[in-house]
């Protein structure tokens, strides 16, 4: 029982991966120690499950996810955590990739699916990147095939929404166009 308990504690360092979904860098991040806060922590042993509430906040290298509520949960036949719920008002999470981009993602909902490599965010979710960013009731990231799926409720007026914003044009640009 002891071997369980430890290796779910292990895989905790696994939440690291929720971001990873997002990132095509920001590697150095998860050779850093993670630091896990927060108000209330329950370890359940016997169901595999620890669970964190009140004010969550896990920092790794740049990268920050803050909650209300995490939980780490496995399977009776899993030696290790498989599935992370962040849940919040909203559950964000950021972080700097390698190149200085910064990611930013929110929702209510904040699921990572480690066996599938697929994380899910659910109820008012975003996820931008520099300037540009989607948004829906559900966005679903395949970190193995790196697509994402943006889906709407199905109430009337509900709509994915993806936002694309132009590279302001330098003064190099406009010369170029005057000088055909």
């Amino acid at each position: 029982m002891l071997k369980r308990f430890s290796s779910l504690l292990s895989s905790f360092t696994l939440i690291a991966l929720v971001p990873c979904a997002v990132m095509a860098q920001g590697k150095s991040d998860f050779s850093q120690p993670m630091e896990v806060e927060s108000s209330q922590e329950e370890l359940d042993i016997k169901n595999n499950r620890l669970v964190l509430t009140d004010n969550v906040i896990i920092r790794q290298g740049t990268l920050l996810i803050r909650a209300d509520r995490l939980e780490a949960s496995a399977s009776e036949s899993a030696e290790q955590a498989d599935i992370f719920i962040a849940e919040g008002t909203p559950a964000t999470y950021s972080q700097t990739l390698d190149d200085g981009n910064e990611i930013n993602a929110e929702a209510k909902k904040i699921t990572y699916f480690q066996a599938e490599q697929r994380l899910e965010l659910s109820g008012d979710a975003r996820i931008s990147q520099g300037s540009s960013s989607s948004s829906g009731s559900l966005i679903t990231y395949d970190l193995d095939k790196q697509t994402v799926t943006a889906s709407s409720s199905n109430e009337e007026d509900s709509r994915v929404i993806t936002i694309f914003t132009p590279k302001p044009k330098t003064d190099t640009d406009e010369k170029n166009n005057e000088n055909p």
